[in-house]
């Protein structure tokens, strides 16, 4: 036996495997008996011993179909069970398997599917019909559709689990993986064009573990698998994370449930973008304002002290006065008074929670702090997985944090964010020369986000490349920085998206919180009879608006300030017109909607 085969079938901590393969083995084999996938209520547990036969019977079975090392296999479907089942004997194969949008168009499936020369496409019954238009789309390779909960006429998962060979020798492919190997493919949002192929090695992969391990504590017992697995934050934050460290796996496939799930697992890592955030501190702020009394003026004192106490923790922090309010505050007091409301939300054994995907307010983060949770923003890109951290214990509000350990990273002239290290990418799949566009011969990858870096070693994020607004007067303005110094002054407001490319001055559409807009109305009888519209141009919500908007106006530059805004009754949704799946907003989807109300704005 070689060493490397030595290596790969000793039972030693799985962060040590050279890849994710050998990972889930030595996962499986040091907690046989531990829950590995489980669905809300846990009507449906897989132990990782149990997940591991799963897997195995999966994967003979793809095999059977003709699936080997190097292919690429595509699956469309939810955050299921399954759906982490298929994506696992194909890792074990040696192929590459890649996540599709479930909100993807005909032409998108068609296209990813021909370029990933995806011979196998695995969905579900709801998403079957755009997937078998796909297959017979010109350039297609697809030769069999799975469907995992098909009826007679289908090729099922069951039926690919029967149809595999029982010597099939799933030991002897899975150690045959190479760290350069591909793990997994990840198609970008294809804003600029058309969508691009990130390879992922598992040498990436694991290398981006193990430093992140370094940075932050990996879950151990629960997180919630809700985000897409066609996505980064998918895929690091949920199936990777639990196959390196043995974590409870709860899936989510919908939206929606993912209230109903944190009760449920009580995770000690979550990650979301800041619109989850902001629905949560309305729950946890209702359940203050329900308390007795006394209680609640308990609580509301010590979330002033906690902010207090947020705000002097953070890196190259000097304001004495704030810093003098620790001596009043005791972090431990905090966190058992605010346990009980947090326990009830399913946020009470959170050690770290990851936000991102977004502009964040500070005055999100630091209200979390205040209760004992944790928040820290992060930064990634598909093509360098998520590389830069803030620490629990080292932290600094407004900024992505630190490079992870082995992560280097420069600033061009330009400030686009340069990074290099084993967290990269392997290069576009089948496309080398837009590979060449941001990845040179020195191993630097180019972002295309621009940021600056402060005296602390701070990253502070400004702004896409390409989202930079430039006003008719020829001022460059960052989407992001105003729409975070006005999106955190008051939770009436959901979203905001601000115009301005070409025009004289900064204007803003926003979307209003449902519950918030809700209990104001309630503070304020003569709403109360007002139909939604006639509430939105209501004097009252206006001036609430105009002085939050009027308080974040003062922390920027004058042409960046926003001189008006439309309010929106609703709330955008993940993977809707406005919004993607992983809850970035599509600003050219959104201006070109409303257009017509942008317009009357500049009248």
């Amino acid at each position: 036996m070689s060493d490397r085969e030595k290596e790969s079938s000793a039972v030693r901590e799985p962060l040590e495997a050279l890849t994710l393969a050998a990972a889930f083995q030595r996962t499986v084999a040091k907690y046989p008996s531990k829950i590995a996938l489980r669905t809300i209520g846990g009507e449906v547990e897989l132990t990782w011993s149990h997940l591991d036969q799963e897997v195995r019977s999966v994967a003979a079975g793809l095999a059977a179909l003709g699936v080997s090392k190097g292919d690429r296999v595509a699956m469309m479907l939810r955050n299921t069970i399954e759906n982490h089942v298929v994506d696992c004997a194909v890792c074990v194969l040696g192929a590459a398997p890649f996540g599709i949008f479930n909100s993807s168009s005909v032409e998108q499936i068609a296209y990813q599917v021909a370029h990933a020369e995806a011979k196998v496409v695995v969905t579900e019954l709801r998403f079957l019909d755009k997937v078998r238009q796909a297959a017979k789309s010109d350039g297609s390779l697809v030769e069999r559709i799975v469907v995992v909960d098909g009826g007679r006429d289908d090729l099922t998962l069951h039926d690919v689990k029967m149809s595999g060979d029982p010597a099939f020798d799933v030991d002897a492919v899975w150690r045959s993986i190479d760290p350069e190997d591909v793990a997994c493919v990840i198609f970008t949002s294809g804003t600029t064009g058309p969508p691009k192929a990130a390879q992922w090695s598992h040498r990436m992969i694991m290398s981006g573990l193990r430093a992140t391990h370094q940075a932050i504590p990996i879950p151990e017992k629960a997180i919630i698998s809700y985000l897409p697995l066609a996505s980064a934050a998918g895929r690091i934050n949920g199936l990777h994370y639990a196959v390196v460290n043995g974590a409870t796996m709860t899936v989510c496939p919908e939206n929606a449930d993912l209230p109903k799930a944190l009760i449920d697992a009580h995770p000690d890592m979550f990650t979301s973008t800041p619109r989850w955030f902001e629905k949560l501190q309305v729950a946890i702020e209702q359940l203050i304002a329900a308390e007795p009394p006394d209680i609640q003026e308990r609580m509301n004192n010590a979330l002033r002290s906690g902010i207090a106490l947020s705000k002097s923790g953070e890196a190259g922090v000097k304001d004495a006065e704030v810093v003098g309010s620790q001596s009043n505050t005791d972090p431990a007091a905090n966190a058992d008074l605010f346990k009980p409301i947090l326990h009830r939300l399913g946020l009470d054994e959170l050690k770290v929670v990851i936000i991102g995907g977004a502009s964040v307010a500070p005055e999100l983060l630091h209200f979390f702090r205040a209760v004992g949770i944790p928040l820290l923003e992060a930064y990634g890109a598909t093509e360098v997985s998520i590389c830069v951290y803030n620490r629990v214990h080292d932290f600094k509000t407004g900024t992505a944090g630190k490079p992870l350990p082995g992560v280097e990273l420069e600033l061009a002239d330009d400030g686009e964010i340069l990074i290099r290290g084993d967290l990269n990418m392997s290069g576009y799949l089948k496309d080398p020369d837009r590979t060449r566009e941001v990845l040179d011969d020195d191993g630097w990858i180019r972002t295309g986000d621009i940021g600056v870096l402060d005296a602390d070693g701070f990253l502070k994020i400004v702004d896409r490349k390409k989202d930079i607004i430039i006003n008719s007067h020829g001022k460059n303005m960052s989407p992001a920085v105003i729409e975070s110094a006005i999106v955190g002054e008051s939770s009436l407001i959901a979203q905001l998206v601000v115009i301005g490319e070409g025009r004289r001055y900064v204007t803003a559409i926003m979307t209003l919180d449902r519950q918030s807009l809700a209990r104001f109305v309630s503070q304020n009888p003569e709403l109360a009879s007002l139909e939604t519209e006639d509430v939105l141009e209501s004097d009252l919500l206006r001036q609430e608006i105009q002085r939050a908007v009027d308080r974040g106006n003062a922390r920027l530059n004058s042409n960046e300030q926003i001189k008006k805004f439309i309010l929106l009754p609703e709330v955008w949704e993940f993977d809707s017109d406005e919004v993607t799946p992983t809850g970035k907003l599509r600003r050219r989807a959104i201006t070109t909607k409303y257009a017509e109300a942008i317009e009357s704005l500049y009248e």
